[in-house]
């Protein structure tokens, strides 16, 4: 129960789509949901976060964005796999939207690499009306860095690892492996949104 109290605390409000404005220029997708290693090409094999591309896809085919951009190279510097937004774009197009639908920035390899570089796309652009997907859990982080850039985009979490109902149950005090990944994750965030305020992006 301490855990999902934790998470929920981390993550924050649970806002749904009508909690969106009406109209968008561009949706915002973080990159960080490919398994890059078991992945060949042009069939990304997907983590749990894949819930980020395709709630940007839905938010670009029902009319609330005009584009999605999808915004992430790769985070092993040593590897030579295809850039992540390469390969999100793709999946995009097999889902329906159009080329002229989607930007792509496949440069960057952390969260503050992503604002620096997306932010400087979007200022071009210019595109001013802007919703942020992420994962609940990184969205605190990823606002921060964005705001840091001078962009204040709406924000839309998706994959939220806590319950709707965080209400006591016997189960609720079994340990398990996706409890202590979730608390992982959980705790990296945390200290990411510490050492990048001790660094200055924040």
């Amino acid at each position: 129960m301490f855990v999902q109290s934790f998470i929920a605390w981390m993550e924050g409000p649970r806002p749904g789509p009508e909690t969106l404005r009406p109209h968008y220029d561009v949706a915002i997708v973080l990159a960080g949901m490919v398994a890059a290693g078991r992945s060949r090409l042009n069939e990304p094999e997907f983590t749990e976060q894949v819930d980020r591309i395709l709630a940007g896809i839905r938010l670009v085919k029902r009319g609330v964005a005009d584009k999605l951009m999808i915004v992430g190279g790769h985070g092993d510097p040593f590897k030579h796999y295809p850039s992540e937004a390469r390969q999100l774009r793709t999946f995009a197009l097999e889902f329906g939207l159009q080329e002229e639908q989607i930007l792509l920035e496949e440069f960057s390899r952390t969260t503050y690499e992503n604002a620096v570089q997306a932010s400087a796309i979007l200022r071009a652009g210019p595109y001013s009306d802007l919703v942020l997907v992420t994962t609940a859990l990184h969205m605190p982080r990823a606002a921060a860095v964005f705001r840091k850039q001078g962009l204040f985009p709406d924000r839309y979490p998706v994959d939220f690892q806590s319950g709707v109902d965080n209400e006591f149950s016997l189960l609720s005090l079994m340990p398990s492996a996706d409890t202590f990944n979730i608390m992982r994750y959980a705790l990296h965030e945390l200290l990411g949104l510490m050492m990048y305020r001790l660094q200055g992006y924040l």
